[in-house]
């Protein structure tokens, strides 16, 4: 049995109750649950690996897939059996899900231009300075917005 947490990017048009309906609507033995980000699916090994991909190609770049240590509804970790409030590790997936529109369009680009191999990088001609820690924060500051 394995549980996945299918994380939409802020900038897909998937919506978590269009994915919920979606993975609904397969023909595939899952238990599937909607969440504020995205899904959980539940079933067997195999099963959950091969929905897994089928949701990726929907919005390629733009539909994220982990691992989940624990089933659907378990009572250690679900919020209607702990009296409410986040469960342990939320605001952690919501940090990560903040940044993946961003690491979208890093993939989107390197779809569209590929990757440099790195022996081909001029090491002579790429600027080498130190960065004010000011400037840093404000550049991740920006980013982050």
């Amino acid at each position: 049995m394995k549980t996945k947490v299918i994380v939409l990017a802020d900038n897909a048009e998937t919506t978590p109750s269009k994915l919920f309906r979606f993975l609904n609507s397969l023909n595939y033995d899952i238990n599937v649950k909607e969440t504020c980000f995205g899904a959980y699916i539940e079933g067997e090994d195999d099963v959950v690996d091969e929905v897994t991909n089928i949701v990726r190609n929907l919005e390629k770049n733009k539909i994220f897939c982990k691992d989940r240590g624990f089933p659907i509804w378990d009572k250690r970790r679900c919020r209607a059996f702990r009296g409410g409030g986040p469960r342990e590790g939320f605001h952690q997936l919501e940090a990560e899900q903040r940044v993946l529109n961003k690491i979208a369009e890093a993939l989107d680009e390197i779809e569209k231009e590929g990757i440099l191999p790195m022996e081909k990088v001029d090491e002579e001609k790429i600027e080498k300075h130190k960065l004010d820690i000011k400037a840093f924060i404000k550049i991740i500051d920006e980013e982050l917005k």
